[in-house]
């Protein structure tokens, strides 16, 4: 009510701009605008089935969250989440030997735009089997590449084609 009683009160030609450029600058911004992407990704504090713990997902959570409040361009966004830990071939988590206090600021968020690749359902209940598991994994986080980036649902076609 503030707010609103205050650019009610504002009779400059201004006033829609201020309103606007101040919540375009709110941290809160980003909130908003990250939800949308972050249900599409299947984001959650925790891990989604019966023994379910918490995570430590927030970290990608907030990366997304700063992506829309920096305004990072759609490209970058995407890059970034798909093969942001292959865009620097000259450091060690390129050939596999992650040393992340070595990693400059770009370079760590870079990794850690790639959580995105990690943002599944975790199962540690007693009797899972193994190779089951990374398969559902694997067709878990297919699914959810081709939804977000493709339109297309590929979950389907575990189980049939279409000819």
């Amino acid at each position: 009510p503030k707010e609103v009683d205050a650019f009610l009160a504002d009779a400059s030609d201004k006033a829609y701009e201020r309103v606007i450029d101040r919540l375009l600058d709110s941290h809160r911004f980003g909130e908003h605008m990250a939800a949308m992407w972050l249900d599409l990704a299947r984001y959650a504090d925790t891990s989604g089935y019966q023994n379910d713990g918490p995570r430590e997902m927030w970290r990608w959570r907030d990366w997304v969250i700063n992506a829309y409040n920096n305004n990072m361009p759609f490209d970058q966004f995407t890059i970034e989440q798909l093969a942001g830990d292959l865009l620097q071939k000259n450091h060690g988590f390129y050939r596999g030997e992650l040393q992340a206090l070595e990693l400059n600021s770009r370079d760590r968020n870079r990794l850690l735009a790639t959580a995105f690749n990690r943002n599944h359902r975790g199962n540690a209940e007693g009797g899972i089997i193994p190779e089951e598991y990374q398969v559902e994994y694997v067709v878990d986080r297919l699914d959810t590449t081709a939804t977000v980036w493709l339109g297309l649902t590929l979950g389907c076609a575990r189980c049939h084609d279409h000819k």
